[in-house]
């Protein structure tokens, strides 16, 4: 016959039913706590890399709208482009050139054209005297009451980093709408860029360039 079986101790059965119920619960803390330091290194180091990115930023917003007219509209203040950005000289001088020479019977419009030729001249460059010369004898108010012009620029090309050849066509009609006639003109403008500092000449001229020197002449 077997012998009894000997009690079991109490404090060791004790313990084993602590271990058993409390045990799981003591280690899912311990991986929370350690869940909860990793996040924490890693929102610190998170945090500071891109306090470290904020300083090291080179790009410049340049932000500009267009109206309706294809008028451009911009706010904020632009960097100086670097002369070979020559797409942009480029559509700006044929633009300077489309606002000088056109005519048309609207004034309102007709005085949009002549405030941004004069947005792209200063007071003491060579260009802006010729301007106001052409304008003393060829008021195009005057002109507008018989005929109206349209310019179509034909061509620009950099002959160096600041000065620029354009030829263009210009269509003059009467105010019936028939052509009168055809002429080509080439110009020789010489440029600079100077960053505008007020929000109104950011409007006529948001990059900000002037033509310091310009020359025109009919073609055969």
């Amino acid at each position: 016959m077997a012998a009894d079986r000997a009690p079991e101790n109490p404090y060791l059965a004790a313990r084993r039913e602590w271990s058993e119920r409390y045990g799981s619960y003591v280690q899912s803390a311990r991986a929370w706590r350690i869940v909860g330091i990793l996040g924490l290194t890693m929102a610190v180091i998170g945090f500071s890399y891109a306090m470290y990115l904020s300083t090291q930023v080179k790009l410049v917003p340049y932000i500009v709208e267009v109206d309706k007219l294809g008028t451009s509209v911009t706010v904020g203040f632009p960097e100086q482009i670097e002369y070979a950005d020559s797409r942009v000289v480029r559509a700006t001088l044929g633009n300077f050139v489309t606002s000088f020479r056109s005519i048309t019977p609207d004034a309102v419009v007709q005085k949009q054209y002549i405030d941004r030729t004069y947005a792209l001249l200063r007071t003491s460059d060579p260009s802006t005297q010729k301007i106001n010369s052409w304008f003393r004898g060829n008021s195009p108010f005057e002109k507008a009451k018989t005929s109206t012009v349209a310019i179509e620029v034909n061509n620009i090309v950099a002959l160096s980093n600041q000065t620029y050849q354009v030829d263009w066509t210009e269509y003059e009609r009467d105010r019936k709408g028939k052509e009168t006639g055809t002429r080509r003109f080439r110009g020789i403008a010489t440029v600079s860029l100077t960053a505008p500092q007020d929000e109104s000449t950011i409007r006529l001229n948001p990059i900000g360039l002037y033509v310091r020197d310009f020359d025109w002449t009919a073609q055969l």
